[in-house]
């Protein structure tokens, strides 16, 4: 894809602006607290607790809670997913993914996909050769021979 000369947008717009944010990121560097002071409470001791994004983003993510000691039901359904596919997901995108792409690929072009191939292609040949003698066996029954031809009137 190639990038378009300097100074197309502000020729081509009708305010010969040129492009937000083109020089600065739209999105900030800066943290969010998931921490509030509860000011609205009747004991006006100003209890911190947690906000609703944060509270709703932690239950929506994944999590691995094996190693937490004092959960009555730790959460443990990602675990797999973090352990061992996020690693293999990282070393793809980092480069470092000849290993990981060949085993993919080596366990998709083995001996058993050859053999079923095979399998399936024979099959397939003899199921049509078949067929071709059904329809010849039935077409050949079809023709019967009337009793004028056989001499008998």
């Amino acid at each position: 894809m190639n990038e378009a000369n300097e100074g197309v947008y502000e020729a081509n717009n009708y305010y010969q602006n040129s492009l937000p944010y083109a020089s600065e990121s739209i999105i900030g560097n800066e943290c969010v607290s998931c921490l509030e002071v509860d000011d609205n409470d009747d004991n006006n001791n100003g209890d911190v607790e947690i906000t609703e994004l944060c509270q709703e983003m932690y239950e929506a993510s994944g999590k691995c809670e094996t190693y937490v000691s004092n959960l009555y039901y730790p959460s443990v359904g990602a675990c797999d997913y973090i352990n061992n596919i996020l690693p293999q997901i990282s070393k793809v995108y980092s480069g470092t993914s000849s290993s990981v792409v060949s085993s993919i690929s080596s366990a998709a072009s083995g001996d058993t996909a050859t053999l079923l191939s095979f399998v399936f292609g024979v099959s397939t040949v003899g199921l049509a050769l078949y067929s071709c003698f059904l329809y010849k066996k039935a077409s050949d029954a079809g023709r019967s021979i009337g009793l004028s031809q056989q001499g008998i009137v």
